[in-house]
């Protein structure tokens, strides 16, 4: 986790970037789920719950709302001290975010409280067609 101190008008504030890798997730489908505390206006048809720890064993999650199409739209957010952050993406999303999921691993988590438009799921360099061609065989 890497913390940034701004000084501010007299006050110290933190922000904070945290990258995990993510070792769980939880997918909801539904008509209409929201998103609690981080957005109760909004009417999700799905819900990714990412989970994972960082270097220090401090478990974090990492939310992706799929969102209805008469939904209304959100900016992403961290909230620093539940360790948890997410973005807000149309449903039509959220096949390749369980595609990535399911068949890429390690899997990282970043959550940026200075900037949550900066929040993601990401792997790392990979070669080309690694993973996709282990089970072809020739013709």
């Amino acid at each position: 986790m890497i913390h940034n101190n701004t000084f501010i008008r007299g006050c110290t504030i933190e922000m904070v970037d945290t990258t995990f890798i993510v070792k769980h997730y939880y997918i909801q489908l539904g008509d209409t789920l929201d998103a609690g505390p981080y957005g109760p206006e909004i009417k999700a048809r799905g819900v990714i719950s990412c989970l994972g720890e960082d270097q220090d064993k401090v478990i974090y999650v990492f939310f992706a709302y799929f969102l209805r199409d008469d939904s209304p739209v959100r900016g992403p957010f961290y909230n620093v001290r539940a360790k948890r952050g997410g973005i807000f993406v149309p449903f039509k999303e959220m096949g390749t975010f369980v595609d990535i999921l399911r068949n890429e691993k390690p899997i990282y988590a970043y959550l940026d409280s200075d900037d949550p438009k900066k929040n993601r799921i990401s792997t790392l360099w990979e070669d080309v067609g690694e993973g996709e061609t282990e089970n072809i065989k020739p013709f």
